[in-house]
């Protein structure tokens, strides 16, 4: 009987001593010693680049004749976009399209109007400036509307307000994580990784009417461009 209580008692002290090693071993250091947080930044920038949509209509009794008609028109207002300085990789088609026409009265079979012809012109120009003559071009050329106009950024513009929006949305997240540092009274470290989780860029797009009689002044719009970053601290 002494035995067994012996053997039992040696059994608990063992446990205990088991239970005490796996409490007090020292975690390794991982994911529980990083702090990450996340930065986000959006400016304002004038745009460098203007899109212009003009666009054709036409409708005739025919395919042919409305193709045809909206055809000399087109060339009309390239030519008269040209004589602008608008180089001519510049003036792209945005759409084209025929399609016919019904009248549908209340029961009655529907009747043909004819056919109407659609081009529409994508305009790209660096002259801000500008774009009222553009405008003005294309319609008294015969082009019938202006779907809108898209301020924005060209290329090189665009590769340098990236570099600056992002060195913001960074300043942004070092602030938040220098504010929880202080919150939770540690001190952060290095960091450890950094990577940028979104970037856009949002042109502004105006509806825009035209008219025929009148000089057309179009002031630019600002860009907005926005930026997300994840950072990584060691704690």
């Amino acid at each position: 009987m002494e035995k067994e209580i012996i053997y039992g008692i040696v059994a608990i002290i063992l446990a205990l001593g088991l239970v005490t090693v796996a409490v007090t071993k020292p975690l390794s250091q991982g994911q529980h010693d990083q702090l990450q947080v996340n930065g986000t930044a959006v400016i304002k920038e004038a745009p460098d680049q203007a899109t212009i949509y003009v666009y054709i209509e036409t409708r005739r009794d025919t395919a042919l004749l409305s193709q045809q008609e909206a055809s000399s028109i087109l060339a009309k207002v390239i030519q008269a976009l040209e004589k602008e300085g608008i180089p001519s990789d510049k003036i792209q088609t945005d759409t084209f399209s025929i399609y016919p026409e019904y009248y549908y009265p209340q029961d009655k079979e529907p009747t043909l109007l004819g056919y109407r012809s659609v081009y529409g012109l994508k305009v790209i120009t660096t002259e801000i400036n500008k774009i009222g003559n553009v405008v003005d071009a294309s319609i008294k050329a015969g082009a019938n509307r202006i779907n809108n106009i898209e301020f924005g950024l060209s290329d090189a513009k665009m590769e340098e307000v990236k570099v600056k929006v992002i060195k913001e949305a960074v300043k942004v997240a070092q602030v938040k994580a220098n504010a929880m540092a202080e919150a939770g009274n540690f001190r952060l470290g290095k960091i450890s990784n950094m990577s940028e989780s979104s970037y856009n860029v949002v042109p502004y797009n105006r509806a825009f009417a035209a008219v025929k009689e009148s000089s057309t002044v179009v002031p630019p719009e600002d860009v907005e461009i926005s930026a997300t970053v994840s950072v990584t601290y060691k704690i």
